[in-house]
């Protein structure tokens, strides 16, 4: 998928103005998540159009991430964080971490996601790197005490996806509004591996059948019981309708599989829910399916949804902030309110009863992916940001040297607990 998108970029955008720079993105991990998916992305789009040298870095793998990484021809390494253990193990990690990248001597540091964000911002000045841009992929969800304040005081560069998780950074870190740039995730679905009728084959579902599907790792955040109940209600409400109707959950099981499962077998869920697993032909996937579906409680700017608007579907989720700008005012009546489930169930009737309208809003979404979230742009933006900061090298706004971990800020925000 990453292959199809970059060739789309290099059309669209000219290259080299990166050429020899030395780029290290840093991540959590590399299984294969929303985040991770943008990293690979903009890696290898900085690589192949704009010839930087880059290379994948993550505190926690192997995963699907980084067969990709093989697959593209990215350099990646697992260089280990101890994010739970006690100070002296921390700072242990800090320096081992430091004196890596030290040795790498990069130009840029990319590190996408908080503890990322957080670690790379207190060591990014003693490590001989140019810049590190500060990541923000979720809408702000907990505080990370005086490590935060003190990585945000020292990071001269932010980057959000989405509005929310912006306003987050300023309202609750404390970050000058100038200094903060929000770029849209960017989206195109490669060509499907298997197509529509292959799919329902494998998933022994007739053409006629309703399907539809989310494709979230199961997160508890992601709050894939609402969604399951919510299916019952709608199984009910659609009462002896002839159409099979059946929901798919693809995605990786974080630990919440099991509950889900006994969820749905306690509703008498088990031949109308179908849990996928990790899906690696998401486009292909979703050509099998008719409505695509988002339950989450929380999100900066959602790759399953946007995926789902990238293959012309409709779509039914919770009215969170990170999902409406994703789909835009015209979809917001599709929206319900956070674990509502009746609300939920009444937006997937809607459209299961009447198709055309479903089809409709799937033409829109495709529209809108192309206009607001062009792979094009997110890597013609971020190369700019990017270009703009190693030529600023400093800001005299943020001024100060490395702080002592225990030391507030009044600038930041409302207080954080230690």
């Amino acid at each position: 998928m990453v292959e199809h998108i970059v060739g789309h970029l290099s059309e669209a955008y000219s290259g080299g103005q990166l050429t020899g720079r030395r780029i290290i993105f840093v991540l959590y991990s590399l299984h294969l998540g929303g985040a991770e998916r943008q990293a690979l992305l903009l890696g290898r789009y900085l690589q192949d159009v704009q010839k930087a040298d880059v290379e994948i870095w993550a505190f926690y793998g192997p995963g699907r991430a980084s067969e990709l990484c093989d697959e593209f021809g990215l350099r990646w390494r697992v260089i280990p964080y101890i994010e739970f253990a006690t100070r002296a193990f921390r700072y242990q990690s800090l320096l081992r971490l430091l004196w890596q990248i030290l040795k790498a001597r990069p130009d840029v540091l990319l590190p996408y996601t908080v503890v990322p964000n957080i670690v790379c911002g207190l060591i990014w000045r003693l490590t001989g790197a140019k810049v590190c841009v500060w990541n923000q992929r979720d809408e702000g969800r907990g505080c990370y005490g005086k490590w935060q304040r003190a990585a945000v005081r020292l990071t001269q560069h932010f980057i959000a996806n989405s509005c929310q998780g912006a306003d987050f950074l300023v309202q609750e870190l404390g970050v000058e509004r100038r200094l903060v740039r929000v770029v849209h995730n960017g989206v195109e679905l490669a060509a499907p591996v298997n197509d529509r009728v292959t799919w329902r084959h494998r998933l022994r579902l007739s053409e006629d059948a309703f399907v539809a599907t989310m494709v979230a790792n199961l997160h508890g955040f992601k709050d894939h019981v609402t969604l399951i109940k919510a299916w019952k209600v709608f199984l009910d409400r659609l009462g002896n309708e002839p159409r099979e109707a059946v929901l798919m959950l693809a995605g990786r099981p974080d630990g919440t599989q099991e509950m889900l499962q006994s969820l749905t077998h306690d509703l008498g869920l088990e031949q109308f829910v179908r849990f996928l697993g990790r899906v690696d032909d998401v486009a292909g996937l979703l050509s099998a399916t008719d409505l695509g579906v988002f339950s989450s409680r929380l999100e900066g700017m959602p790759n399953g949804v946007l995926e789902c608007m990238a293959a012309g579907l409709a779509l039914v989720g919770t009215d969170i902030p990170g999902i409406r700008e994703a789909v835009g005012p015209e979809n917001y009546p599709l929206l319900a309110p956070v674990a509502d489930t009746n609300a939920l169930a009444r937006h997937i009737l809607l459209l299961a009863i009447d198709p055309k309208k479903s089809k409709e809003i799937g033409t829109n979404n495709r529209r809108r992916i192309d206009t607001e979230f062009r792979p094009s742009e997110m890597g013609r933006q971020m190369t700019g940001m990017i270009i703009e900061a190693l030529g600023q090298r400093s800001n005299p706004a943020l001024r100060g040297g490395w702080p002592r971990l225990g030391r507030r800020r009044a600038a930041v925000g409302r207080p954080m607990p230690d």
